[in-house]
């Protein structure tokens, strides 16, 4: 499999299979033959060689355009890792508008890109947020992340080839299964 990494192609090419993508959401979200277990053994398998094979600090365009969300432990690694209190971090780098009182979630970077981006590389990586840490996470339950997933299609080399792939599977099992 030859992995497309070319940002704007990546985004081309998201943009005009988004339509196909739309199509994958709705087959895995009413396919009752392929269960969330079987769906997400599926896209392991697939996911892992392009994580592995896709370098993020060469690319960083999650940074650079997707909103994060900050739950509070977030906010005390940043603070830990800029040498700022707590209060400063979320004046700072909170966007107000974003902001909650639930603790999993107070709100978002209110900086695009993000404030802690240097080059292509994170200036607080080893305290950076669990959503960037986590990202892009297509399990479990990949299945009922799609929408996630497609919103990422076109900013994420990972994103884009991995639901190339398993679009592709999808098609095929269901063929085979007809």
């Amino acid at each position: 499999m030859t992995l497309i990494i070319d940002l704007e192609t990546v985004a081309h090419l998201a943009e005009q299979r988004k339509d196909e993508f739309d199509v994958l959401r709705y087959q895995l979200q009413y396919d009752d033959d392929l269960s969330d277990e079987k769906i997400d053994v599926l896209v392991d398998s697939i996911a892992a060689p392009i994580v592995a094979a896709i370098d993020c600090t060469q690319c960083a365009n999650c940074c650079r355009g997707l909103s994060v969300q900050l739950g509070d432990d977030d906010i005390v690694n940043l603070a830990t890792a800029t040498e700022k209190s707590v209060e400063s971090i979320k004046t700072d780098f909170v966007d107000a508008e974003t902001y909650s009182d639930d603790p999993d979630i107070i709100g978002t970077f209110k900086h695009k890109p993000c404030t802690f981006l240097s080059g292509k590389r994170c200036s607080v990586y080893a305290q950076r947020p669990e959503a960037c840490r986590l990202y892009p996470q297509f399990t479990p339950d990949f299945r009922w992340m799609l929408n996630w997933m497609l919103e990422g299609a076109g900013k994420c080399p990972i994103i884009y080839n991995v639901l190339d792939a398993v679009s592709a599977q999808v098609d095929d099992w269901q063929r085979s299964h007809s």
